[in-house]
């Protein structure tokens, strides 16, 4: 594996809905994205402690975090 294939999280998000509007953001500039840890959130009870994760290529993160920061989000980590 080459490091720019290495997968970073570039945001964190208190709901599965708001990381699935960033992930829809990034995905309709071009920049494939997963969301880690939705579907556990939902199962746990909601003690606000553990968060949805963002994650993109290594080589897109900063083009990524421009575009999250351009659409007036400011998200972790």
């Amino acid at each position: 594996m080459k490091m720019d294939d290495k997968l970073v999280t570039i945001a964190e998000f208190q709901s599965d809905l708001d990381a699935q509007m960033a992930k829809s953001a990034l995905e309709s500039n071009g920049i494939s994205a997963i969301i880690v840890g939705g579907n556990i959130k939902d199962l746990l009870p909601a003690d606000g402690m553990l968060n949805v994760q963002l994650q993109v290529f290594d080589r897109d993160a900063q083009r990524a975090k421009t575009i999250l920061d351009s659409q007036g989000e400011q998200y972790g980590p």
